[in-house]
């Protein structure tokens, strides 16, 4: 039987989790799960915990795999454009990638009758660490909404202790920014893609995840160790194709930090265009604050996260609309919320960027 070691407790957004994973695959696993950790100001503590096992064994991911090729299974799509087949197999939910689908068929997924996730990895798996942090981001997620918390697709920074909250679509130009803060600031990251934001709009809260960044936003920053090289990228605006780094690597890049929590100070709604126009930063009135804010905020709905699959839910969704719905409020109320636009093609991009934030913080 294949040994197994617990790993050194961790916690993500103050939820605990407590993870095994078999015991040759537990370096890899446990250096991948280090750097997305957060090294200051962690959130405080929820009281529960999720149990993960992660298995990396060729005879059980096959054994696993042949069973549930032969049991009743439906096709759902729980994170945006991956859909997997989920069965019910006694006590225990499981979930393969959909054999028709692009994702690769190295992982599978169980959540048993006591709430333990299991991981099951065929060894060969191409980067198969980055399924842990799924689970966690899950986890995270549905955790947050619990407490009151409301999720929204931002990116965030501190900037000399002030947090900033930076949302909006994609593409929109949320990593640019962010970007430009770590670079020109030294700001130190909170969140990548997706950030909470604690009742009364106190604090913002990191959720773990990888630093997606263009080609262009690349070859604006001087070579840093630690960042992937932007030469095999495309530059140009709005492309799909973007290099990905871990928040600790982006943040050593920058002789940064990453924290969990910041007390949050200033909204940034950016909208960069494929063009040379000049930088504008305008302070917005309540009401068209509100709204853009409202098109970028995730709970109840998510664009990525379709449905809940690794942790239920524990309230109504009627409740977290009302909970969003008071977030706003209490967003728009508490900080300045600014539209910054620029084209991309203007000089000093980044530089500009940061500076003329840093002049609009308290």
């Amino acid at each position: 039987m294949t040994r197994a070691r617990t790993l050194a407790p961790v916690a993500f957004a103050g939820h605990h989790f407590e993870i095994e994973v078999d015991e040759d695959f537990a370096v890899e696993q446990s250096a991948h799960l280090h750097s997305f950790t957060a090294e200051l100001d962690p959130a405080q503590p929820c009281g529960q915990f999720t149990d993960i096992r992660v298995r990396h064994n060729r005879e059980l991911f096959v054994d696993r795999a042949t069973r549930l090729q032969t049991v009743w299974r439906v096709r759902v799509e729980p994170f945006r454009g991956e859909p997997y087949l989920w069965s019910h197999v006694g006590d225990v939910d499981w979930w393969r990638p959909d054999p028709r689908s692009h994702l690769p068929q190295d992982h599978l997924y169980a959540l048993d009758a006591s709430g333990r996730v299991h991981i099951v990895l065929r060894p060969d798996a191409h980067r198969g660490e980055r399924y842990l942090l799924r689970v966690i981001r899950e986890a995270v997620l549905r955790c947050g909404e619990s407490r009151g918390w409301t999720a929204f697709h931002a990116a965030a920074a501190t900037v000399e202790g002030h947090g900033v909250l930076i949302a909006g679509p994609t593409t929109a130009g949320k990593t640019t920014v962010l970007a430009a803060l770590a670079c020109h600031r030294r700001a130190d990251l909170v969140a990548s893609d997706r950030a909470l934001i604690t009742q009364n709009a106190t604090d913002v809260v990191g959720v773990p995840l990888s630093i997606r960044i263009a080609g262009g936003t690349l070859s604006a920053l001087t070579p840093r160790e630690s960042m992937p090289p932007h030469r095999v990228l495309p530059r140009d605006f709005g492309t799909e194709q973007k290099a990905s780094c871990t928040p600790q690597h982006f943040a050593s890049a920058f002789a940064a930090k990453v924290r969990e929590t910041a007390p949050l100070r200033a909204a940034i709604l950016p909208q960069l265009s494929d063009d040379d126009t000049d930088l504008s930063i305008q302070c917005l009135d309540a009401q068209t604050a509100r709204a853009e804010l409202a098109s970028a905020c995730c709970t109840p709905d998510d664009e990525d996260w379709l449905h809940p699959w690794f942790a239920y839910r524990t309230r109504p969704v009627e409740s977290l609309c009302a909970q969003a719905e008071q977030a706003l409020d209490d967003l728009v109320a508490k900080v300045p919320v600014f539209r910054l636009a620029a084209g991309v093609h203007i000089p000093h991009l980044l530089e500009r960027l940061a500076d003329t934030i840093a002049r609009r913080l308290p």
